[in-house]
């Protein structure tokens, strides 16, 4: 028990905007071993054409599990052929992709694992521009972070395993992968489960913290008017405290006129 209480405290590593814990808190770490975030990457690299097998499965999400989403993505009066074309939701999906991509290999490659932690928080709070969100997300009620995520557990990981292919372009040959060990259905489909799990709970919290944090600006600024005339009023009441303590002091330091001495007439 001595040695728990004299051992050296771990610094505070800065995530986005908020002190979250220490290094030993980052779930990257804690949750994942160098074996998982290995399978992540070489899995990911598996894939044939993620970026198209990520645009599938959000045309599942939006026109088959949250329609409301459609309007936010500006595909709501788009026909669903032609939905992937429209800029809106086509640079989502890429950007998700993207996400992704530098994701697994800052994870499994360079093991940039507070890098990977910071960036999952960022796009988190980033989300919060987004008005349907801020207005309708709600982690107790509608989560739709876990609402995409879990559509991505569900429909990505066949892929991940090898049990579910999109079919060959016309002439394009095969992509053919070599991992430096064998990994068994259940364990891509167990770590990657986990790995979706962390990116949920880590872009709900930092998204919930900058929603919060952003209420409170507005009620600040909301009160602002009040506060102003008051802290002025209070302002000019030291400045005038001020200079009358300067003028008293200044009148007490004067030279006292010397008193006229007449000559004695006697």
């Amino acid at each position: 028990m001595g040695a728990t209480l004299c051992a050296p405290k771990k610094k505070k590593t800065q995530v986005g905007a908020s002190w979250v814990g220490n290094e030993s808190e980052n779930p990257f770490d804690t949750n994942l071993n160098k074996k998982d975030r290995t399978l992540l990457r070489e899995t990911w690299q598996r894939l044939e054409e993620p970026k198209d097998i990520v645009g599938l499965i959000f045309l599942d999400i939006v026109n088959d599990i949250e329609p409301d989403l459609k309007k936010v993505f500006g595909v709501d009066r788009a026909p669903r052929a032609a939905m992937l074309k429209m800029p809106k939701f086509g640079g989502h999906i890429l950007r998700f992709y993207e996400f992704m991509e530098q994701l697994t290999s800052m994870l499994g490659t360079s093991e940039n694992l507070t890098g990977a932690w910071q960036m999952v928080r960022k796009t988190g709070r980033s989300h919060v521009k987004q008005g349907f969100l801020e207005q309708n997300q709600n982690q107790m009620e509608k989560n739709y972070f876990e609402v995409v995520i879990n559509v991505f557990i569900e429909r990505l990981i066949p892929y991940l395993t090898g049990e579910q292919e999109l079919p060959p372009a016309e002439g394009k040959e095969q992509k053919k992968v070599r991992f430096a060990q064998n990994y068994t259905t259940s364990q891509i489909a167990d770590v990657w489960k986990k790995f979706l799990n962390i990116v949920i709970s880590q872009m709900t919290d930092s998204f919930e913290l900058e929603r919060a944090k952003q209420k409170s600006a507005q009620t600040t600024k909301a009160l602002a008017p009040h506060q102003h005339v008051e802290i002025s009023e209070r302002k000019k009441k030291k400045v005038a405290e001020k200079q009358s303590e300067i003028e008293n002091t200044a009148a007490s330091n004067e030279p006292k006129e010397q008193e006229q001495m007449f000559e004695d007439p006697f």
